[in-house]
């Protein structure tokens, strides 16, 4: 049995039916669990299996939630991630566990409008001071528009 797979069913046996959806790679696990135990999840591979290193956080918005996921790895990469509701979306920081993780998660608040809950800093980091509020460019809502007419540019 591999590293990952022998993880992969301690994290089963420890969370039953809280993972969703689990995957192997080489070198890589990708699990899916619920917003409620997406903390427990990352608290778990940091204190007991020494995943402490955050290699990223990633999110994007799909059809009616927004997918967050948190790039866990030192040898071995585990990728968890979860949904939450794209009209109201909060979960529970990670910077207590990861100092990193304040610039990602305020990355993922000023260009997708999440709300990490417990974050020690959680002022804008991408978007200027003055940018309108509830207006985030990574958002599928978010309508581009030139102020001035765009001119045709000609090549060779």
């Amino acid at each position: 049995m591999s590293f990952e797979e022998s993880l992969l069913n301690e994290l089963k046996s420890v969370f039953g039916e809280n993972i969703v959806e689990s995957k192997i790679f080489k070198r890589r696990i990708f699990l899916k669990v619920s917003p409620e135990y997406y903390y427990k999840v990352v608290e778990f591979l940091v204190k007991e299996k020494g995943l402490y290193h955050l290699e990223t956080m990633t999110a994007t918005e799909l059809k009616d939630y927004i997918e967050i996921i948190a790039h866990l790895g030192l040898s071995t990469s585990v990728s968890v991630k979860t949904a939450v509701d794209k009209n109201s979306p909060k979960i529970v920081s990670l910077c207590n566990l990861i100092p990193g993780a304040e610039f990602y998660e305020r990355e993922i608040m000023d260009l997708m409008g999440v709300e990490f809950d417990g974050h020690p800093n959680p002022k804008r980091l991408v978007l200027p001071q003055d940018w309108p509020t509830g207006v985030h460019p990574l958002r599928k809502s978010f309508e581009t528009r030139h102020n001035q007419p765009l001119r045709n540019v000609g090549g060779e």
